[in-house]
């Protein structure tokens, strides 16, 4: 009896140690388990702390050379607005407007008809507002002749009838936009001025109009005026030239 009671006692004592052991190597797994997972976590967490690091560096040197690029275009839109500040300037200094065109367009216009440029200067250098006029002025009105109009009146004669001067212009319109008789003297109209021989000089503008026409050593000048309905009113005045 007694002897089974020990080999039982041995069997439990040994039990319990067995039972011991398991939980230590299971503590033991556990524990390499752990440390595994925390080392393998940590290698990644170094691997994306780095691959960040790398990005964060590629995103910095990117942005440089952006600002760079943005510095380079702010210097050379400032280049470029200043170099086209430097032609608009040279084209007010030397391109003509206005008058200076004008003349620039006659004088052209005269050397390619042939007339030699000392000449013009002659001419220009002479020119002067205090002329001298031995004819006129005379004032003569004349009806507009319109894709409407008919008859007589519609062209007037001056200097002993050597210049002939006519007028053509678009129909005035009512209020319901039917044509008229008469012209527009708000629309542009064609002068013409015809010389004794046939030959014959055209301005076409709105009015009023100037224009003059050198003729035998003289200077015509006409000035065209809107008058009474249908009707312009043309005054001349023959001038020293030049």
């Amino acid at each position: 009896m007694t002897l089974g009671l020990q080999e039982t006692r041995s069997r439990r004592r040994r039990q319990r140690r067995w039972t011991l052991v398991k939980w230590i190597l299971i503590l033991a797994a556990l524990g390499a388990a752990g440390a595994f997972a925390y080392e393998t976590g940590s290698q990644l967490a170094r691997i994306e702390v780095v691959r960040l690091e790398e990005e964060l560096d590629a995103l910095q040197s990117d942005l440089s050379k952006v600002e760079k690029e943005k510095r380079d275009l702010r210097v050379e839109l400032q280049e470029t607005q200043d170099e086209l500040q430097t032609w608009q300037q040279r084209y007010r200094e030397e391109v003509p407007s206005g008058d200076p065109a004008k003349l620039l367009g006659l004088v052209r216009e005269r050397l390619n008809d042939g007339l030699s440029a000392d000449r013009l200067a002659f001419v220009v250098s002479k020119a002067s507002e205090n002329t001298e006029c031995d004819a006129g002025p005379a004032t003569r009105r004349f009806i507009v002749q319109t894709p409407l109009s008919t008859g007589a009146g519609q062209a007037v004669a001056f200097a002993d009838g050597t210049i002939t001067v006519s007028a053509e212009g678009a129909s005035a319109t009512d209020a319901q936009g039917r044509a008229e008789a008469w012209y527009d003297p708000d629309q542009p109209v064609t002068v013409r001025f015809t010389l004794l021989g046939g030959e014959t000089d055209s301005v076409e503008g709105s009015l009023p109009i100037h224009h003059s026409i050198v003729r035998d050593g003289k200077e015509h000048r006409f000035s065209i005026i809107a008058g009474k309905r249908a009707f312009v009113e043309v005054t001349w005045e023959r001038c020293a030239y030049p």
